[in-house]
């Protein structure tokens, strides 16, 4: 997923070639089946390689209201670190939060809720019910997000936050 610039309405893209769908929307410049040469992302996009994906409703937000209101209405629910980059220092939870059991066919989805610049993170390895809250404060160089689950030791600092609304894959 391309964090740090709008969601985008593709959600695969159609090989040249092979006709092979990537089902991620991420773009690559070739087919992870028959290894072709596709063409650029904005040219595949312009020509119906583009697969247009589901987009009805707001995809991210970085509203601190709304990303605080989310996160109270989804207490309970499993939560869990996702991945970490270091050397951008952002770090991706995940919050489980809709669908079914595998009989019921229905996908689960996910709200990935994204921290860049992440100076302190003390989380579990494994997954927890979610009772996070979000703090700010002032510092010399902005706002610091400063997100706190305290029943299950959980803290981050960051300076900054965006929720990103049903991801998949729901894994």
């Amino acid at each position: 997923m391309p964090y740090g610039i709008p969601w985008t309405s593709v959600i695969g893209y159609r090989c040249v070639k092979c006709g092979d769908v990537h089902t991620d929307a991420q773009y690559r410049p070739y087919c992870g089946l028959c290894g072709a040469e596709q063409p650029d992302e904005r040219r595949a996009q312009a020509t119906g390689l583009a697969i247009p994906g589901p987009t009805s409703g707001k995809k991210s937000t970085r509203e601190l209201d709304e990303i605080a209101r989310f996160i109270t209405e989804h207490h309970g629910k499993a939560i869990r670190l996702w991945n970490y980059c270091v050397s951008h220092c952002e770090l991706e939870l995940r919050l489980r939060h809709s669908g079914g059991p595998c009989e019921s066919k229905e996908p689960w989805l996910n709200t990935v809720i994204y921290c860049a610049a992440t100076k302190y993170i003390q989380v579990p390895t494994s997954a927890w019910d979610s009772a996070m809250v979000i703090e700010t404060k002032d510092t010399k160089y902005g706002i610091q997000y400063i997100l706190v689950d305290v029943p299950s030791n959980v803290r981050i600092e960051c300076s900054m936050l965006t929720l990103y609304f049903d991801v998949e894959p729901g894994y």
